[in-house]
């Protein structure tokens, strides 16, 4: 039985012992994954054309069809002719066109709910057929409609998962609904398969601007403010730091700068603008007219934080009165961006605060936990994590959370023996932190020595009753060494700490039905795990939940 992806090896590390903050190795932070290209079979749909980009390649391709998209930018085109560009963006052998003009009409139109209706019989009658279900989605994200709108799009990511734009309008009914974390990690997963900004900043503008997704809104002065603008340039500075993590920085700079022009008081985004021809693109002079408007926009709207670092990065060769406040200053920017999952940045700070005080524990340890993060995106930089947490222990020996942060690390690498090493040697140091046994243990069962495993995820238990990942890897250990009882009972403890645990519900059913023989404690949590692999869409765990569910007669 394959493990599962949560809890992770790398559930977690403890935070800076200073400074209060989410800092700490997620299942999401170092096991990377990509999104799964669609692999056609025989059918209609070996006729689909992968979508990832609306630029240059497209333009060489198809240059007629590059001509329509960039039209719609001009006069409010018809429905029809909206209708022709989205037969292009979206790989589907259209076969009934009729329905989706008369869906497309409605929708622009204004008439949602029959939109709706319309798309909704075309899904119907074609279940496999995606490109209903995010129109569908996009008139009910039209009417404020956000549950039944993502509900669309979900439907859409188990059919279609390779391309961008679905990922683009899941993001933007997170944004409208005040969830700007779920929106840019939307975002972070549609970059990979559109990395041109031109992509993006199309699909923006038809979805919010052309179909009027937004509401008038008012300013508290009484002039009206143009909604659509407001919304496409959050898009945008979302998305320009999303890039940003993946390392894009000319499109990240494209789609900052297309949030400034459309919102010229948009303060983060005149902010990253400057900050980014700083950083990536070597541009000061650029630079400086940024951050001094950022600096200005911070300053009228009472935020004198930001202000601060905003004149920091504009006037780098400027002494610094207080250099340790700086350095606290920018650690607390780190742990804020970390926070709202945006490693690079983050990065960034932490080396802002080292620049002020090059021996700032806080910062290289916090910049190391920043660099194991980025390993999600794809991005290899767990040797950069190391080096960060080797400054941690040159600087301050005894810091025994670096110690096991740079065990995890190498483990991560697959560097079992130094991982071995280093670990061992903290126990030394330290005999009461849970995190080093269980980082041990973790180790003994990647090298095969189960019954050394054990005895350290006992221990770490013992030390941490509470911590599910050291209770769960324990159990499955003893199950793989075929103590079952002692297994069951192990996995009892961590559901009764986390009931949600479905792989857990699933193991424990397994366990009573093929090793101990109770068919009604088997069932119940069968039925349990069957539950919460359906709100977790885990579809192969489901149908493997459901065979053995049936092959009972349940």
């Amino acid at each position: 039985m394959s493990e599962p992806e949560n809890p992770s090896l790398f559930y977690s590390l403890p935070q800076t012992f200073i400074l209060v903050a989410t800092t700490h190795y997620s299942a999401s932070a170092l096991k990377h994954k990509n999104v799964k290209k669609h692999k056609a079979s025989g059918s209609s749909q070996s006729r689909y054309v992968s979508l990832s980009s609306l630029g240059d390649e497209l333009r060489k391709k198809n240059p007629d069809m590059m001509k329509k998209v960039e039209a719609l930018h001009g006069a409010k085109s018809s429905s029809s002719r909206i209708m022709e560009a989205i037969y292009d963006l979206l790989p589907y052998p259209w076969e009934d066109l009729e329905g989706f003009e008369l869906g497309g009409e409605q929708m622009f139109a204004g008439k949602f709910p029959e939109a709706i209706e319309t798309f909704e019989m075309l899904a119907q009658q074609n279940p496999d057929c995606y490109p209903a279900f995010h129109l569908m989605g996009l008139a009910y994200g039209c009417t404020q409609k956000y549950k039944e709108e993502i509900d669309c799009y979900r439907r859409v990511v188990k059919i279609r998962p390779d391309y961008a734009q679905v990922y683009f309008d899941l993001a933007v009914s997170y944004w409208f609904q005040g969830k700007e974390k779920r929106a840019f990690s939307e975002f972070k997963r549609g970059i990979p398969l559109a990395p041109d900004f031109s992509t993006a900043d199309f699909w923006l503008d038809f979805t919010i601007e052309r179909l009027e997704r937004c509401q008038p809104a008012v300013k508290p002065n009484g002039n009206p403010e143009e909604p659509s603008k407001k919304a496409i340039a959050h898009g945008c500075h979302l998305l320009g730091i999303a890039y940003l993590e993946h390392g894009l920085h000319i499109a990240a700079r494209h789609a900052f700068k297309k949030a400034v022009h459309l919102l010229p008081d948009f303060a983060e985004a005149q902010y990253e603008l400057g900050s980014i021809h700083i950083k990536r693109l070597r541009n000061p002079k650029r630079a400086e007219k940024y951050l001094e408007r950022a600096e200005q926009l911070f300053v009228t709207q009472g935020d004198l934080q930001r202000a601060i670092l905003a004149n920091q990065l504009c006037r780098p060769g400027e002494k610094v009165a207080d250099r340790d406040r700086a350095a606290e200053d920018w650690l607390k920017e780190g742990l804020r961006l970390q926070q709202l999952e945006r490693y690079q940045g983050a990065i960034d700070a932490y080396k802002m605060a080292i620049k002020f005080q090059p021996a700032f524990v806080d910062a290289y340890y916090n910049l190391g936990i920043a660099y194991g993060s980025l390993e999600d995106s794809g991005v290899e930089l767990i040797h950069k994590a190391i080096w960060a947490f080797k400054q941690v222990i040159r600087i301050k020996p005894d810091f025994i959370y670096a110690h096991s942060a740079l065990g995890a690390s190498y483990i991560k690498q697959g560097e079992y023996g130094e991982a071995l090493m280093i670990l061992t040697a903290a126990l030394q140091l330290e005999q009461k932190e849970s995190n080093i046994y269980y980082y041990l243990g973790m180790v003994s069962r990647l090298t095969e020595n189960k019954e050394d495993a054990v005895e350290y995820l006992q221990e770490a238990v013992n030390l941490s009753p509470n911590s599910v990942q050291s209770n769960f890897y324990l159990g499955l250990t003893l199950m793989e060494l075929e103590r079952n009882s002692e297994a069951c009972e192990v996995f009892q403890e961590v559901v009764h700490a986390k009931p949600d645990f479905a792989e857990v519900h699933f193991m424990l059913g397994n366990l009573y039905m093929e090793k101990l023989g109770d068919t009604d404690k088997a069932v119940a949590h069968l039925k349990k795990a069957e539950k919460l692999f359906v709100k977790l869409d885990d579809n192969l765990r489901l149908s493997h939940v459901r065979q053995v569910l049936a092959h009972e007669g349940v």
